[in-house]
């Protein structure tokens, strides 16, 4: 973690951050406080991609979705990798996967699951061998949940972003990769009253 000087970075030109926070109050009409902030980029050849849901300004909305591509080629399009990684983007903040691919799942929520798994197996009397086999089942069905890269696409979900990526690297004839990515949704974290959060499903709702 670091803190942030409001008035030293620039966004562009002479714009300070704190400049920005002031046009996004100005725009929304509401107090507009700078709670959170991260940092994606490339290593090499690569772009970084976005999108953002329930826009009620351009640049501004309510949940984003973020993610960095790189090709091993520098002569790959840049333009394929933003076209698909925009529409990554957009799944992200669509799927909600936790992490990019299967071997970066923590150890702490693959045992949790397992242990989750396992106790629902365990109920149907079966033998220990099958509770097994039974559990290593739906961990593969709990990957595609969590997991970006097994994730269905939401655009198509005859496929899954593994593939995608794969499509992407014939189409540009390098192999392409995520970086990182990240999803970010106005008032994650924060704990609010029931009846607050009520009201506001009710107000979507309506």
């Amino acid at each position: 973690n670091m803190s942030i000087n409001l008035d030293h970075p620039k966004l562009s030109g002479e714009t300070t951050v704190q400049n920005a926070v002031t046009e996004v109050a100005a725009m929304v009409g509401e107090n507009v406080k700078l709670r959170r902030g991260f940092m994606l980029s490339t290593t090499g050849h690569g772009v970084v991609s976005s999108y953002l849901h329930t826009c009620p300004q351009p640049g501004l909305g309510r949940i984003a979705g973020l993610i960095t591509l790189e090709a091993e080629d520098s002569s790959a399009s840049l333009d394929a990798l933003k076209r698909v990684g925009s529409s990554i983007a957009m799944h992200i903040v669509a799927a909600k996967p936790l992490f990019l691919s299967k071997e970066l799942v923590s150890a702490a929520a693959l045992e949790n699951e397992r242990d989750v798994l396992r106790t629902q197996a365990e109920s149907s009397g079966k033998p220990q061998m099958a509770i097994e086999k039974m559990v290593e089942g739906r961990l593969r069905k709990y990957f595609e949940d969590v997991v970006l890269l097994e994730q269905k696409y939401v655009v198509n979900d005859s496929t899954n972003i593994k593939t995608l990526l794969n499509d992407l690297s014939k189409e540009v004839g390098s192999k392409v990769t995520i970086g990182n990515f990240i999803r970010m949704e106005v008032g994650e974290g924060i704990e609010r009253p029931e009846e607050t959060a009520k009201k506001e499903a009710m107000a979507c709702a309506a």
